[in-house]
C-alpha cells in the first residue's frame, strides 16, 4: 500500500476494527524506535519481566542463527492480501522443540475462553436499538478458520497453533466493571496448568488478562490500559487497542494544536464561538486516571489546562445518577467542549442530561471507550438526539468499510470459501494475528521473552487499522489518528444504517498533526 511516512490517505476498515467484543461488553453492562535494553520490575502480582535486548527491525528476536534466512527475492511472508505481513523467513533444522510451556516441536498451544454470558451483540441491540444477531458459536468458528489461515500462511519454525476452546467460569460482563477477580483467576490456572497454553487469544478483561500474565501465559485483548499497567506485566500482556497513554500523549498534540485558544465554533446557544474551555470525565479507575494525567502533562507543555477535570465510578447503578451530577457541574462551570473518556451509554447519559438542561457544548472524541466506532456512536446518536452532532476529535480507528471488503473477511473466505464469517471478523482477525506476528517474528525458540522483542522488531506497517509499530516499549500497535465528526444521515458501511464517522481521508502520526481548525462536519 502506497503511503507517505506521517499522513495515510485511505485507510480501510470496518466500524468494529479491534474493539468490536468491547463495545458491547460495555453497553450490555451499563444496560443491565528502539528497544529498550533493560528489564522493567514487575509490579503487584505481575509475571516475571523479559529481559529485552535490542533487535534491528525484520530479524527475528531468537537471532538469525543458521537456521533462519531471509527469503531471496521475496521481501513479505505474505506478498498480497496480508497488509500486516512480516518479513519472509527461510527455515530449515531443528527447532528446539518444546522451547516453552505450551510449545512442542510441531505445535503451539493456544485458548480462547468461552464464558457463561450470553451473545453480547444481541444484548447490545436491545439497548441500543439496533439489529444485530451473533452467536458465541459463530466467533469461535471464525476464530479456528482464522488460526488455519495463520498456520497456512505465516513461519512457524515447523510448527502450528492449536486452537484449544474451554469453558470457563467467570463472565466477562461482571469483569469489565472490576469485579469476577477469583473466576476469572480460576480460568487462569485452567489456561496455564490443566491445559498448559503458551498464550489465550481471548484476554479481553482486565482481570482475566492480568491473572493469564501472573500464570505467564501470553494474554491479546487488554482494552485501553495504560501504558505503565502493560510495562509491569511485560512480556505477557498485549492488545489490540491502543493504551490509553499513547492515545492521551496524541490527543494532547491534537487539542493543542486544533483545539485550544480558539473559538468553539461548533458549540451550541450561549456557548458557541467563546474561546473553547475543557472539561475531561474519565472513570476513577487508577489506569485511566494515569491516562488523564498523561493528557494534562501534554497539554501544558504548551501552556494549556484542563479547565474541569472530573471523574465517576464505573458502576451500573450509580451511571445515570452520577451523569446528571456531572452534566450540572459541566454546565454550572460553563464549559465550552467535553472530553469523556467512558463508553457509550455513559456518553448518552451525559447528553441526555444536558439537553434536559439546555446545555450544549461541543463533544471531543479522545479515541478511547469504544465511542469513535460507528456501532457506539449510533448507540449515542439513538438514545441522546442532536447532541451528538456536534461530535468531532481525533480516533485511532479507521474508517468503516462493508464487511466482505476487510483482509479479515477475505482470509477467512480463503478456509471456508461458503462460510459467512462472525461480524467481529475484523477483530478476531486483529487479536490472532498479534499472536501470529510475535510467533513468527520471535524465530525457532519461542518463549514469551523471544516473542516481546520479536513484536518490538516487527517492521512498521500501514493496514486496515492504521499504522503498526509495537516499537519504543509498546505493547499495543496503533500509532495514528484521524479527524472525524459524527455525520447522523449518512449510511454506516458497517450495518447500512444512518450514523457514521466520517474524515478527510488522512492520518497523522505524533509530531506531525498539522496546527489549524479542525476541518470537520463537510
Amino acid at each position: 500500500m502506497p503511503r507517505d511516512r506521517h499522513r495515510l490517505r485511505g485507510a480501510d476498515d470496518r466500524a468494529l476494527k479491534g474493539y468490536a467484543p468491547l463495545v458491547v461488553l460495555v453497553a450490555a453492562v451499563v444496560a443491565m524506535v528502539a528497544l529498550v535494553p533493560s528489564t522493567v520490575p514487575g509490579g503487584a502480582g505481575a509475571g516475571e519481566p523479559g529481559t529485552v535486548a535490542e533487535t534491528a527491525a525484520g530479524h527475528t528476536a531468537s537471532g538469525w542463527g543458521t537456521s533462519v534466512k531471509p527469503c531471496p527475492g521475496q521481501a513479505k511472508q505474505v506478498p498480497e492480501g496480508m497488509s500486516y505481513s512480516p518479513p519472509c523467513f527461510q527455515f530449515s533444522g531443528d527447532n528446539g522443540g518444546a522451547t516453552s510451556r505450551g510449545v512442542t516441536g510441531t505445535t503451539i498451544k493456544v485458548t480462547y475462553r468461552n464464558t457463561t454470558d450470553p451473545p453480547l451483540l444481541q444484548l447490545l441491540g436491545n439497548v441500543g436499538g439496533i439489529d444485530l444477531h451473533e452467536t458465541n458459536e459463530k466467533v469461535a468458528d471464525t476464530a479456528k478458520a482464522l488460526v488455519e489461515y495463520f498456520n497456512k500462511h505465516l513461519q512457524f519454525y515447523g510448527r502450528k497453533m492449536e486452537f484449544v476452546g474451554f469453558q470457563g467460569r467467570g463472565s466477562v460482563i461482571n469483569e469489565f466493571t472490576g469485579g469476577g477477580q477469583d473466576l476469572a483467576g480460576n480460568d487462569s490456572i485452567k489456561v496455564a496448568n490443566e491445559v498448559g497454553a503458551f498464550a489465550d487469544a481471548s484476554a479481553l478483561t482486565q482481570p482475566y488478562a492480568d491473572a493469564l500474565a501472573r500464570n505467564k501465559v501470553v494474554a491479546i485483548g487488554a482494552p485501553y490500559m495504560s501504558q505503565q499497567w502493560f510495562q509491569a506485566r511485560r512480556p505477557y500482556a498485549w492488545s489490540t487497542t491502543p493504551d490509553c497513554t499513547a492515545v492521551s500523549q496524541i490527543s494532547a498534540e491534537y487539542t493543542n494544536k486544533r483545539l485550544l485558544g480558539r473559538p468553539a465554533k461548533f458549540a451550541g446557544g450561549g456557548l458557541k464561538d467563546k474561546t473553547r474551555t475543557l472539561a475531561v470525565i474519565a472513570p476513577n479507575n487508577l489506569e485511566y486516571q494515569q491516562c488523564v494525567d498523561a493528557f494534562a502533562k501534554g497539554i501544558a507543555k504548551e501552556g494549556h489546562k484542563i479547565d474541569l477535570r472530573l471523574d465517576y465510578t464505573l458502576d451500573v447503578a450509580q451511571l445515570q445518577g452520577e451523569a446528571a451530577s456531572l452534566s450540572a457541574k459541566l454546565k454550572a462551570a460553563n464549559v465550552t467542549s467535553v472530553s469523556c473518556a467512558c463508553d457509550p451509554i455513559m456518553q448518552a447519559y451525559l447528553a441526555q442530561n444536558a439537553s434536559a438542561q439546555d446545555y450544549h457544548p461541543e463533544w471531543l472524541i479522545a479515541g478511547v471507550g469504544f465511542i469513535d466506532l460507528d456501532l457506539g456512536g449510533q448507540i449515542i446518536a439513538n438514545l441522546s438526539g442532536d447532541q451528538w452532532n456536534r461530535a468531532f476529535g481525533g480516533s485511532p480507528t479507521t474508517k468503516a468499510l462493508s464487511p466482505q471488503t476487510s483482509e479479515a473477511y477475505q482470509a477467512y473466505r480463503s478456509i471456508e470459501p461458503n462460510g459467512t464469517p462472525s461480524v467481529l471478523v475484523d477483530q478476531i482477525y486483529d487479536q490472532i494475528l498479534t499472536l501470529a506476528l510475535g510467533i513468527q517474528m520471535a524465530g525457532p525458540d519461542l518463549t514469551p521473552a523471544h516473542f516481546e522483542t520479536g513484536l518490538f522488531a516487527f517492521p512498521r506497517a500501514s493496514g486496515q487499522a492504521g499504522l503498526w509499530d509495537w516499537r519504543d516499549n509498546t505493547y499495543t500497535p496503533v500509532r495514528d489518528i484521524r479527524e472525524i465528526w459524527w455525520d447522523p444521515d449518512k449510511i454506516s458501511p458497517f450495518n447500512n444504517k444512518k450514523g457514521t464517522w466520517d474524515d478527510n481521508g488522512v492520518r497523522w502520526e505524533q509530531g506531525h498533526i498539522p496546527e489549524g481548525d479542525p476541518e470537520v462536519f463537510k
